[in-house]
């Protein structure tokens, strides 16, 4: 619905549809834009502007201040990011065997799969952000095999924030591990095409999850909820989705937390025909979805999990320099900890770590200014990841 308020009460977390009156002096100027920070209202409406509209029904909802958020870290990122490093290496050696093994036929070796996700979840539950980390500096050329484990990981960590107990977090990480493993009995022409599938070509990809199925089908001990996730992780809210046009409470619950990250991975991660996007714009992004593809619900608890910056975002701070979000703030999430890599002419700087929440009310007080995509500038971040 829309309101029109006065400019001085535009608050982080509002959708501003537009500002001026549509007359001759005042001309209406679309914005259609999330106010992540209270300093993006200057970029986005010029002081001048008394009234803006904003549509209350795309507000997005920030995590309540008075609740806390996840289990306390146990191990410091420093500590965990080697750990998570080598976890990650393994996982991708996994995948790669595993889906190879689908293309030429063999049988795949599906029990080493649930010691990997045990050591996601044990990673997760150490430090919920070394893993995220990590899967954002990977090059498209390997997205086929980085974003099942992508997928893995953020499934646990949704699972976790949504207080899940660890046998349900095995069966929700398997899902997302295996939720593609139909994908390798596509052409690649397919898989990697630069410009937009044919009517038939995109009839050839929906069959992914019904062979993804079937494929896991023939292993014994695969639990079911596993099974429904990977047939029903392209199920909609709307019933707009495949295979079935489910809508609604008729998509299982592991069945829309896949759904979700797997979109959220999708968005953020280099293709070999798009750029990765910013992981606050694609959130913005997926926020419009909610109530149409996806539930309110289910948007709203992936927002408050994954942060309203995500870990690994690029972001230039007000004081001018640059750095990555080293680690979300669930109760402040607009003041998250900064690893600061670049001093403001973009040169690399011998790295700190800012904590923008302990720096507030001091001299040296800075807040998100703008949050930037790493491959636009050239910066590979995997280079600052452990300095």
């Amino acid at each position: 619905m829309h309101q029109r308020i006065k400019r001085n009460e535009l608050k982080p977390g509002m959708f501003v549809v537009s500002h001026g009156l549509g007359t001759f002096v005042s001309p209406i100027v679309h914005v259609g834009a999330h106010i992540f920070l209270q300093s993006q209202i200057q970029a986005l409406v010029p002081p001048d502007v008394e009234d803006v509209l904003i549509d209350t029904a795309a507000a997005m909802p920030l995590p309540d201040e008075a609740t806390p958020l996840g289990a306390p870290v146990t191990v410091s990122l420093g500590e965990e990011l080697p750990a998570a490093r080598r976890l990650y290496s393994e996982a991708l050696d996994y995948v790669r065997h595993f889906v190879d093994g689908v293309r030429r036929g063999t049988h795949a070796d599906l029990n080493a799969a649930t010691p990997l996700v045990e050591s996601f979840i044990e990673s997760v539950f150490r430090n919920e952000t070394a893993a995220v980390t990590l899967f954002k500096l990977r090059g498209f050329d390997e997205y086929t095999y980085t974003h099942s484990i992508n997928v893995s990981i953020l499934a646990v960590l949704l699972g976790k924030h949504l207080g899940l107990g660890r046998p349900d977090l095995l069966k929700l990480g398997l899902a997302g591990l295996l939720h593609d493993v139909g994908k390798a009995r596509l052409p690649a022409s397919i898989l990697k095409k630069p410009g937009k599938l044919t009517e038939s070509e995109f009839r050839a990809v929906q069959t992914h999850p019904a062979e993804s199925h079937k494929l896991l089908l023939q292993h014994e001990n695969m639990p079911p909820e596993v099974l429904r996730a990977v047939l029903e992780h392209h199920e909609r809210h709307d019933g707009s989705g495949y295979p079935h046009g489910h809508k609604g409470d008729a998509i299982a619950t592991f069945s829309r937390i896949v759904a979700l990250v797997d979109v959220y991975d999708a968005l953020t991660s280099q293709r070999v025909y798009k750029a990765a996007m910013a992981p606050a714009k694609a959130l913005s992004l997926m926020f419009q979805m909610r109530g149409g593809q996806f539930a309110a619900d289910d948007i709203d608890n992936f927002i408050r999990c994954i942060g309203v910056f995500p870990v690994g975002s690029f972001v230039r701070l007000s004081g001018g320099e640059f750095g990555i979000v080293a680690r979300a703030n669930p109760l402040r999430p607009t003041k998250p900890e900064i690893k600061v890599i670049l001093d403001s002419a973009m040169c690399p700087r011998k790295p700190c770590t800012l904590n923008l929440e302990a720096l507030e009310g001091t001299p040296e007080s800075q807040d998100i200014a703008e949050v930037l995509s790493p491959a636009e500038h050239r910066i590979d971040l995997e280079r600052y990841i452990d300095a």
